[in-house]
C-alpha cells in the first residue's frame, strides 16, 4: 500500500466529509466546515492518501503566535497504522518551516499518545458542555446589541489579549455568515465588554469582560433557533463559564486535554474565554 501525504483540494472535499462521519459517527456539514477553515489557511491543510483514495486528514490555522491544530482524524478501518504519524509529522514540518514558536490542540484520551510522543504537553483541559434543545435563557438586564461590521477593529483589539492572538481573519468569516447571529455588550463608554457568535450548533466564539457580560450575552443567544442541543466547548480555566452553563442546565459531556508545543506557558487569557470557536480552529 502507497500512502502520500499532500495539501487538501477542492476535490477531498466530499471524500474526507465520508471520512469524518465514519470516524465521529455524527452527521453533520462537515465539507462546509473544511472549505471555511481552508479559506482561513488556504496552505495549512492536509491528506492522507492510500493507494489513490483520502482515508485522513489534519490540519492548522496559524495565528502569528501560535497555530491551533484540528481535524485530525483517519478512517477507522485503516487506523494504527502509521496515518495519524504521518499526517503529524508533515503538519509540524509545516509549522516549523514558518517559524510557529508554539502549537495547541484538543486531544481525546485516545489521541493524546501521539501528541506525546511528538512533544507536547499537557495545558490545561476544554470542556464539552451541551444544552437542552430549546432551552430557556437567563434573565439579564446588561443591553445586548447585534455586532455591527464596523465594530470588527475593536473586537479584534477586545478579543487579542483574551485568545492570545489577532483573529481579525476568523471574525471577518463568522460576521459574514453569522451576521445577524453575533453579538456584543457594551461598556457605558461604548467601548466591548463581551461577545458571542451563536452558530447553528455551538456557541462561540465567546468572550467577556465579567461573568455578568457573559451572562447577557447567553440570554440573547439563546433566544436564537439551533440545530439541536447547542453546545459550548469551555477552557476548565473558566470556573464562571462552568457555573454559568450548570445553572443554565448544560451537562458536561466530556473533557479533551487541552495540549502545548512549545513555549512554557499558557497563552492569553483562558478565564475570559467563555466558548471556542470550535475544537479545529480554537
Amino acid at each position: 500500500m502507497t500512502l502520500t501525504i499532500r495539501h487538501l483540494s477542492e476535490a477531498d472535499l466530499e471524500p474526507l466529509e465520508r471520512v469524518l462521519v465514519a470516524a465521529f459517527g455524527i452527521q453533520s456539514n462537515y465539507k462546509k466546515e473544511i472549505q471555511r477553515y481552508k479559506a482561513l489557511q488556504p496552505d495549512g491543510w492536509f491528506v492522507a492518501e492510500l493507494d489513490g483514495a483520502p482515508v485522513g486528514m489534519v490540519g492548522a490555522v496559524d495565528y502569528g503566535e501560535f497555530a491551533y491544530v484540528g481535524l485530525m482524524v483517519v478512517h477507522p478501518t485503516v487506523q494504527r497504522r502509521g496515518i495519524g504519524r504521518a499526517l503529524m509529522e508533515r503538519l509540524l514540518d509545516w509549522l516549523d518551516g514558518r517559524g510557529v514558536p508554539v502549537v495547541l490542540l484538543d486531544a481525546t484520551e485516545a489521541g493524546a499518545s501521539l501528541y506525546t510522543k511528538l512533544g507536547f504537553v499537557d495545558d490545561s483541559s476544554t470542556l464539552v458542555f451541551q444544552g437542552e434543545h430549546g432551552a430557556s435563557s437567563p434573565y439579564s438586564s446588561l443591553k445586548v446589541s447585534t455586532l455591527r461590521k464596523e465594530e470588527l477593529s475593536a473586537l479584534t483589539a477586545f478579543d487579542a489579549p483574551i485568545f492570545g492572538a489577532n483573529r481579525l481573519c476568523v471574525f471577518a468569516t463568522y460576521l459574514s455568515e453569522f451576521s445577524d447571529r453575533a453579538f456584543a455588550a457594551h461598556t457605558e463608554a461604548g467601548q466591548i465588554a463581551g461577545y458571542l457568535v451563536a452558530q447553528h450548533s455551538i456557541l462561540g466564539p465567546w468572550a467577556a469582560s465579567t461573568p455578568e457580560v457573559a451572562e447577557a450575552l447567553l440570554a440573547v443567544a439563546l433566544k436564537e433557533p439551533f440545530d439541536g442541543a447547542p453546545r459550548v466547548l469551555v477552557p476548565s480555566t473558566n470556573q464562571a463559564a462552568t457555573s454559568l452553563l450548570e445553572r443554565q442546565g448544560f451537562i458536561k459531556q466530556r473533557t479533551l486535554r487541552h495540549m502545548r508545543r512549545g513555549g512554557s506557558a499558557a497563552l492569553g487569557q483562558r478565564e475570559r474565554l467563555y466558548g471556542l470557536v470550535s475544537l479545529a480552529i480554537g
